[in-house]
């Protein structure tokens, strides 16, 4: 097709002609440049408009088994787990894009002190020693300039130390690795004009070599809903998020934790008796979870055979960066054990989200949770109140480890909802494609100057 710009002594002043093939056009100049710059932003908004009309599409999801593994799968999304009572683990792409996929690893639960921080630190793990090391720290030695008494001096130091070598506390770290898993059969939902696949993890043994730690048999429980139409989900009519089409919601539910925090406050009230100011419950439970990328092209050929061992995940992520609320993070170095984890800023958001880099295609992967979680009596299964949940997040060496925080929830029932899926991006502007646009802005704010002042016909675009 020709577009030829003509311009002729008949036509008033600011006006041309327009050629498009044998139709002809009477325009002026600042409509044409309206119509071009219309052109070009529709042009660039065309296959990102395309994109999300793809996302709508989406169909009921097929479930199949194949070895070890499960997979959920339609024509967007395909997500994969392992079956038979292995741990909690999902992977998951862009159906079309399977060279490039995105791991969320359950790794446990970890009980951690808040004296300090809200969030998950590592080095505030509540085991006995560390315990004592917060207390003596952010509570003891800024006040012991003022303890004259020499009577009273040791007796606080009699206690810190029997917090130190406490020895009735569990480890502060229950990992799901290891512990048996029981993978309910998958179950379609219609709920209204929702519908969605629902299926559940249910942790149901905790082996005998993790002492104490057996009171988390059937009491934790990851609900799990794969979407097939969006959703509005209201919470007990506290709060509401939105979920959409083919996006996988998993509800974490403790109904029960056994607190080291309780077991030492006889000696956590001995010290306040002596006027050490620890203050109440301050302590939390972390989800603990791993985010990669997998090229498949690097993996072994029995990677994926074999879902007993997983710590393949970790060795072959080649996540070179991950977006935290949209800022980029490099995950080339390892900070764990050098560094402590790093806050997500807490903000008036929906839902909070952590984007894999895309791969090869429009799609990106992401994982993202609500900001808040319910605290449950699950005898009267009425709610007692919704709290914040907080993050902490780390670079790991190509790959990424979070902490979601929830804090002190006594002998009641926690539930909070994450969730993982694949959004569609608007394709990256290049620097070449960059340059090319400016070259045919300048090329056509030239013409118009020529037709102007010279009033010739002149051919902008070539037949195509």
């Amino acid at each position: 097709m020709i577009f030829e710009f003509y311009r002729n002594d008949s036509l008033k002043r600011g006006e041309f002609q327009v050629y498009f093939g044998e139709k002809r056009l009477k325009i002026g100049y600042n409509l044409l440049g309206a119509t071009l710059l219309a052109i070009l932003v529709i042009s660039l908004a065309f296959p990102s408009a395309m994109l999300v009309s793809a996302e709508e599409e989406r169909v009921q999801a097929t479930w199949r088994t194949e070895g070890k593994w499960t997979y959920i799968q339609n024509d967007v999304i395909t997500v994969v787990f392992p079956t038979g009572g292995e741990k909690p683990m999902f992977l998951w792409w862009y159906t079309e894009d399977p060279d490039n996929i995105n791991v969320v690893k359950y790794k446990g639960l970890i009980e951690y002190v808040t004296f300090d921080q809200d969030y998950f630190i590592w080095r505030h793990l509540a085991e006995a020693w560390r315990i004592r090391e917060r207390i003596q720290a952010s509570y003891y030695e800024p006040m012991r300039h003022r303890i004259q008494n020499q009577l009273r001096l040791k007796a606080i130091l009699g206690i810190l130390s029997d917090i130190g070598n406490y020895t009735g506390l569990h480890s502060p770290y229950l990992p799901f690795g290891g512990c048996r898993w029981e993978l309910s059969s998958p179950l379609n939902v219609t709920r209204g004009d929702v519908k969605y696949l629902s299926f559940n993890f249910t942790l149901t043994d905790v082996p005998d070599y993790r002492p104490n730690l057996q009171y988390a048999e059937n009491n934790i429980i990851i609900r799990c809903r794969f979407y097939y139409t969006p959703a509005t989900e209201d919470v007990e009519g506290r709060y509401t998020y939105t979920v959409d089409a083919g996006e996988l919601k998993m509800d974490l539910v403790v109904k029960h934790w056994d607190w080291n925090i309780d077991k030492i406050q006889p000696l956590l009230e001995a010290l306040r008796k002596e006027e050490i100011d620890v203050p109440e419950g301050r302590a939390g439970l972390a989800l603990w979870v791993n985010l990669a990328s997998i090229n498949m092209a690097n993996l072994a050929e029995d990677d994926l055979a074999t879902a007993g061992d997983t710590s393949f995940v970790e060795n072959a992520s080649t996540a070179r960066n991950m977006y935290v609320e949209g800022q980029s993070i490099s995950m080339a170095q390892n900070r764990t054990g050098q560094e402590d984890e790093r806050p997500l800023q807490s903000r008036a958001r929906e839902r909070f989200k952590f984007r894999f880099e895309r791969g090869t295609t429009a799609f990106a992967g992401f994982f993202k949770y609500v900001p808040k979680a319910l605290i449950r009596d699950s005898e009267t299964n009425t709610v007692i109140e919704d709290v914040d949940v907080t993050a902490s997040y780390i670079e790991a060496g190509r790959y990424m480890r979070v902490f979601l925080g929830y804090p002190y929830f006594g002998n009641y029932t926690l539930e909070h909802d994450p969730s993982l899926g694949v959004e569609s991006l608007p394709l990256l502007i290049t620097p070449p494609l960059v340059v090319g646009l400016i070259g045919a802005t300048a090329a056509i704010t030239a013409v118009i100057f020529v037709v102007r002042w010279r009033k010739k016909t002149v051919n902008v675009v070539g037949s195509s």
